[in-house]
Order: C-alpha cells, then sequence, then structure tokens
C-alpha cells in the first residue's frame, strides 16, 4: 500500500517528472538533516526548536502528499507549540518510521522516472 498520493504528487509538481526528481533528491539530502534536528530538540527540551524544526519538516513531506508523515510531523510541531513534550519520543519514533517508509516509495518513484526510454 503506497503511502504517496501520487495523483496529488503529480498535480503539486505541474505533472513535472523533472521538478519530481529534483524535490526527492533534495529530500533524501535534507529529510536526515531535519529528522535530527527534531530529535535533539526533543533531547535538549526545547520547545521552541521543535515547533520549529517539526514545521519545517512537515512543510517538506508535505510536498509529497505523504499524510502519516505529515500528521506525524504536525503532531510534533504542536507538541512543541504547546511546550509539552512528555510522549514527544514515541511520535519522533513513528515519525522515523513512517520517513523511512516514504523514503523507500520516493527512491522507487525516482527510480521509475529516471530510468531512460
Amino acid at each position: 500500500m503506497s503511502v504517496i498520493d501520487r495523483e496529488t504528487l503529480m498535480e503539486r509538481v505541474g505533472h513535472s517528472p523533472e521538478l519530481l526528481v529534483e524535490l526527492i533528491q533534495l529530500f533524501k539530502e535534507l529529510g536526515p538533516e531535519m529528522l535530527a534536528d527534531i530529535k535533539d530538540s526533543i533531547e535538549r527540551g526545547s520547545a521552541e526548536d521543535l515547533q520549529r524544526s517539526a514545521h519545517t519538516f512537515k512543510g517538506s513531506v508535505g510536498n509529497f502528499a505523504a499524510q502519516d508523515v505529515f500528521q506525524a510531523a504536525f503532531s510534533l510541531e504542536n507538541m512543541g507549540r504547546n511546550q509539552e513534550l512528555t510522549g514527544a519520543q514515541d511520535v519522533v519514533k513513528l515519525l522515523e518510521t513512517e520517513m523511512n517508509i516514504l523514503t523507500d516509495e520516493l527512491k522507487a518513484i525516482e527510480n521509475e522516472f529516471s530510468t531512460p526510454g
């Protein structure tokens, strides 16, 4: 089962495989850094940084129409906004799992559109 709404995804990139591949490559590069920022914010107990880093991550995954990853990031953003970090470790574990699923699916899409011919 796909975690990405492909139809919505293609609409968001104007049905441009080139733009989609560019976005995927950018996310593969920056996604792990953004996730590390979220984890670091939680470890330091910085609700403000958690809100900011989760918001940035949410915006990035929002491009891919991947609802589960988006919702996990949104939950973390709200936890930061509400200065409530209890349970954030559990949510970040969910986010990490969902991000891994998303990344695998994005790699498959990238390969599909990068294949010549």
